[in-house]
């Protein structure tokens, strides 16, 4: 089995809530104090900060499981749906509100693994003995890993928020406003660069596929550094990504062919940096993807799908943005199978048609892939754009590996300042469809309203679209939080 870090029953002392939308908080107290004794203790809870990831529950859970990579393709000029959810359809339509389920979600699922992460961080102190002390460190690397990144997202999506670095051990310790934003950036460089340290050395041979690397971390700061820096206008951000981007660079190769880079066989390796490691096979709770579910059609084949449902569907923009001299187009899309002609295009990029076909329930082993080396190349050419207030010759090169492998060939030479930057966004664009990135990439250049309003003209996209609200059960639960603009 693949996957071996995931240890889904565990011990994830998180803040939950129930499964109806409406009902009361049940979070609770929770003694944890004889739960870690020993070295092995603390890595099975590691493991199961991991499986907090992906593990779907009644309550919404396992951020990536769908909520997070939909959420930001739907709210752009990407996607939209046509599945049975209502909220999904506000997202795409742009008429969300504080009441939306999958953001809740987002929220609700982010803090469970950042507590995680907090109560690892105090309990790997008290351990008394360790095998080594690369043990320790990794772990602990491990937690800041992933309260950095999280966070990160956090910020993105929603601004300003409480920044919670200690395990939560009572009701009353969650209520604390929301951080600004400029520090919870602090918090989130802090982290990384510990990960980056403490990952440095992996001593566990079984557990490092899916394992955030100090690569991995360096990845995550540049784009935190790009991200700020687009933010405040900061050439000294902008000079920290490109130092960041340059410890990456040369570290990986780009998969020759774009298709091959979502097989099955080829799951955390080449060109991926890291990626959060899901399963069809493994026997407790939901640990496969939707992929295949929520993005390709139910195909009359028995070598094809069986139980998809399309719910996201490319729009025709996004679509007719592909040459047919583009690879990624064959990759990125399906519109027929064995003579059966659809009634236009579905996302095909995640199945893997010979290690997957004919599946009957619509389960797959595919990851999602948080960070892949076509994105640090994408994210070089940016930042020495932004550097340079032009495109250099290192910004040309670094595209261009991204164009040459979809077989579309170099960019027009001599572009200005902003024309190459249109050039990056819409290269981000064709490269990472259902990747998780697009409604961000849209606010950090300032094109959300733009681009949205030409592939969905009736979209009811506005200028405060670039955060989302802050989820309505929290504000009802936290009487210190403040909504966001334009949400009221």
């Amino acid at each position: 089995m693949k996957k071996t870090f995931i240890a889904i029953s565990v011990l994830l002392l998180a803040i939950t809530s129930c499964s109806d939308f409406l009902d009361s908080d049940i979070r609770s107290d929770f003694n944890y104090n004889n739960y870690f004794q020993t070295e092995k203790d603390l890595i099975s809870f590691a493991n199961g900060m991991f499986g907090g990831l992906i593990t779907w529950t009644w309550e919404g859970g396992g951020l990536f499981f769908n909520n997070f990579w939909v959420i930001q393709d739907l709210a752009s000029d990407n996607a939209y749906e046509t599945g049975p959810s209502i909220d999904m359809h506000d997202l795409s339509n742009f008429t969300f509100d504080a009441n939306n389920a999958p953001l809740f979600f987002v929220w609700e699922q982010s803090y469970s693994v950042i507590n995680s992460c907090n109560v690892l961080l105090k309990e790997s102190e008290k351990i008394k003995k360790y095998s080594s002390e690369a043990v320790k460190n990794h772990l602990q690397g491990e937690a800041y890993f992933l309260r950095g990144m999280l966070y990160f997202e956090l910020a993105k999506l929603f601004g300003d928020v409480p920044l919670q670095l200690k395990a939560t051990t009572s009701i009353q310790s969650t209520i604390i406003p929301r951080t600004p934003v400029s520090v919870v950036y602090d918090s989130i460089i802090s982290d990384l660069k510990k990960a980056e340290v403490d990952l440095a050395t992996n001593p566990f041979p079984n557990r490092k596929e899916g394992m955030p690397t100090d690569l991995a971390a360096s990845a995550l700061l540049a784009k935190v550094y790009l991200t700020r820096g687009a933010m405040n206008k900061s050439q000294s951000d902008f000079a920290l990504c490109k130092a960041q981007l340059e410890k990456v660079l040369g570290k990986y190769t780009l998969e020759p062919e774009f298709a091959d880079i979502f097989k099955i066989s080829n799951s955390n390796k080449g060109e991926i940096i890291w990626a959060v490691n899901f399963s069809a096979t493994l026997g407790e709770g939901w640990t496969t993807n939707q992929f295949i579910v929520r993005l390709m059609p139910t195909t009359k084949s028995d070598k094809g799908v069986r139980n998809g449902q399309g719910w996201e569907r490319p729009t025709n923009y996004l679509y007719n943005l592909f040459s047919n001299d583009d690879k990624r187009k064959a990759a990125t899309f399906i519109t027929e199978f064995e003579g059966e002609v659809f009634d236009g295009p579905y996302i095909r990029k995640y199945w893997d048609q010979e290690a997957e076909g004919g599946r009957q329930n619509g389960e797959s082993d595919a990851d999602f892939i948080y960070l892949r080396y076509a994105d640090v190349l994408l994210m070089y050419a940016e930042v020495l754009n932004e550097i340079n207030n032009g495109p250099t010759t290192e910004a040309y090169n670094a595209i261009n590996q991204v164009r040459n492998r979809a077989g579309i060939g170099d960019l027009t030479p001599g572009l200005d300042y902003q024309a190459f930057k249109n050039a990056v966004l819409q290269e981000r664009q064709k490269e990472f469809v259902m990747e998780g990135h697009r409604w961000y990439d849209l606010v950090r250049m300032n094109k959300l309203q733009e681009q949205v309003l030409l592939a969905k003209p009736a979209a009811n996209v506005k200028p405060y679209h670039v955060l989302f609200p802050i989820p309505q059960k929290e504000l009802y639960y936290n009487p210190k939080l403040v909504q966001n603009q334009g949400y009221n």
